[in-house]
């Protein structure tokens, strides 16, 4: 019955350390849910932004990117300098597989923040390239009220 083969592998939550970077916190899939109008309100901040430069760091600990503001839309306490254009950000990203960010390139990015209060791009967080076409529908979302946030 045994087939002796030994001990089937650990499961993925009783891995060892030297656990592959797609382990926890990585979803099976990076993928985003929803539009800009419907993550707008249930993120605590909203910009755009140009990548600088990503960092994924070693496979037990987060990842960084940093990012120069084009345009803030919603800040939710995060700390940013005044004027926010050119400003640079530094976000955490827990997971190494995603959200995708290319140096060079501007995105809208929707994200927490993380328990220190530093801003943190989770892997679900709404991350898309930046078009200039959006800007006005963030302009006006940032302008209604959002109901029912906690």
């Amino acid at each position: 019955r045994g087939g002796g083969k030994g001990k089937p592998p650990p499961s993925p939550k009783a891995g060892p350390p030297t656990a592959s970077p797609a382990e926890t916190p990585c979803p099976q899939r990076c993928r985003r849910a929803g539009t800009l109008q419907s993550n707008f309100c249930t993120s605590d901040f909203v910009l755009t932004g140009t990548v600088k430069s990503v960092s994924r760091g070693p496979p037990q600990e987060p990842g960084w990117a940093v990012v120069s503001v084009l345009s803030l839309y919603k800040s939710g306490g995060l700390g940013v300098p005044q004027p926010t254009k050119g400003a640079t950000l530094r976000l955490q990203l827990p997971c190494r597989l995603c959200p995708v960010l290319k140096k060079g390139s501007s995105y809208v990015l929707m994200g927490r923040l993380g328990e220190d209060g530093g801003a943190l791009l989770p892997p679900d967080a709404f991350v898309v390239p930046y078009r200039p076409q959006q800007q006005q529908v963030l302009g006006n979302l940032s302008k209604r009220p959002c109901r029912g946030t906690p």
